[in-house]
C-alpha cells in the first residue's frame, strides 16, 4: 500500500516542479536574453517519477532597442513561446490532478483494508 502513496506523492511533486519551471518561463517572457527551462517527467532510479530540468539554449529573436539610431547593438529577446508554456501548464495541471486522485483512491483502499482487519 505504501508504494501507491509514495508513487502518488512523487508524481505530485514532479508535476509541481514542472509547473514552477513553466511559471518562471512565463514570468520572464519579456526578459532579454532569458533562456526557457524545459521540464520533463521521467522515471527515476528508484522507479518513481522525477522532473528532469534542462535549459533551451535556442537564441531568441534579435531587435534594435532604438531603431533608426546608429548607436547600440542588437538585443536578443527571450526564447519563450507562450503557446508552448500554456500546453506545459495544462499537462502539469492534469498530472497533479491524476496523482491526487490516485492518492485519494489509495487512501480509501487503505481505510477499507483497516476496516476489514479491525
Amino acid at each position: 500500500m505504501n508504494d501507491a502513496f509514495y508513487s502518488s506523492v512523487a508524481g505530485i511533486n514532479a508535476f509541481f516542479r514542472k509547473m514552477n519551471v513553466t511559471a518562471n518561463n512565463v514570468a520572464n517572457i519579456n526578459t532579454d536574453n532569458f533562456k526557457r527551462g524545459i521540464a520533463k517527467i521521467a522515471e527515476g532510479k528508484n522507479g518513481l517519477p522525477e522532473t528532469v530540468i534542462t535549459t533551451d539554449r535556442t537564441p531568441g529573436l534579435e531587435y534594435l532597442p532604438n531603431p533608426g539610431k546608429p548607436e547600440g547593438s542588437p538585443h536578443q529577446m527571450s526564447n519563450v513561446n507562450y503557446a508552448d508554456e500554456a500546453v506545459s501548464m495544462i499537462e502539469a495541471r492534469i498530472g497533479v490532478k491524476a496523482n491526487v486522485n490516485a492518492l485519494r483512491t489509495a487512501g480509501e483502499t487503505y481505510g477499507w483494508f483497516l476496516d476489514i482487519m479491525a
